[in-house]
């Protein structure tokens, strides 16, 4: 299983004040040099004063002979074979749905020992991908509590629904009579806590921008017109799914 950490840029940088003592945390994790880089564009991060991936390799692994550096599509080519990388990766503010989606991969194949993500906002995507597998906040040097198993096992039930897309259709029936249920037994329409779960269960990123939109939109009180999906009791089918589960044999 990988060890997964990640820190928030601006928790990284601080207004400048910062990167120093926040990148030797940064070092301390990841352990044994070289320290390998991931980026999203290796021509860009060659533009030293203008890529921001650079200024936080350089601040992290100080000096070219501590550092390798590739791309998020190279990291790809992991999956086609059976190699594995015993030391951290140290991802660059991954924002390109492709990218993650190799991240995403890479992480369920465990071709990582470790892997390090420095994200670009604190409402970026991958941030709620990494808080839903249970990664440590090295900013804070833990891991935010665990998404709720209730809201877990729903979303287990929307990431059924992904071969049918989640924008429309069943898809979108079923994620919004969800987060409605839960809204209505004491869970209020919180898009991060949903994106937590649904990451944890599973969840992608290309169907998590369609859960986001959904529930921010059901916070807001859109009336969406759906087809009801589930049976009038669900939440207390799933509680009791999940108590049971958690009993012991």
């Amino acid at each position: 299983m990988t060890d997964l950490a990640y820190m928030v840029r601006e928790d990284w940088a601080q207004h400048g004040s910062a990167m120093h003592p926040q990148s030797q945390v940064i070092r301390s994790w990841a352990g044994e040099l070289p320290h390998l880089f991931a980026v999203h564009d290796l021509k860009q991060y060659s533009q030293i004063d203008l890529s921001a991936d650079h200024e936080a390799a350089e601040f992290i692994a100080p000096g070219s002979s501590t550092r390798s550096v590739l791309s998020f599509s190279d990291l790809r080519g992991l999956l086609r074979t059976e190699k594995t990388v015993d030391h951290a990766v140290i991802a660059l503010h991954p924002s390109q749905e492709r990218d993650l989606d190799v991240l995403q991969q890479v992480v369920a194949a465990e071709r990582f020992a470790r892997l390090f993500v420095l994200v670009w906002s604190p409402g970026d995507a991958v941030r709620a991908w990494l808080d839903g597998r249970g990664a440590v906040n090295l900013h804070i040097r833990h891991a935010i509590a665990s998404p709720d198993p209730l809201l877990v096992a729903a979303a287990k039930m929307m990431v059924a629904e992904e071969y049918n897309g989640l924008s429309s259709g069943i898809g979108k029936d079923s994620v919004v009579c969800l987060v409605r249920v839960f809204a209505a037994n004491g869970y209020p329409p919180d898009t991060a806590v949903w994106l937590r779960a649904y990451f944890a269960a599973g969840g992608t990123f290309r169907h998590a921008k369609s859960v986001e939109k959904l529930v921010g939109e059901v916070r807001a009180g859109v009336k969406h017109r759906v087809k009801q999906r589930y049976v009038v009791d669900i939440f207390e089918v799933i509680n009791d799914r999940v108590r049971d589960e958690a009993a012991p044999a």
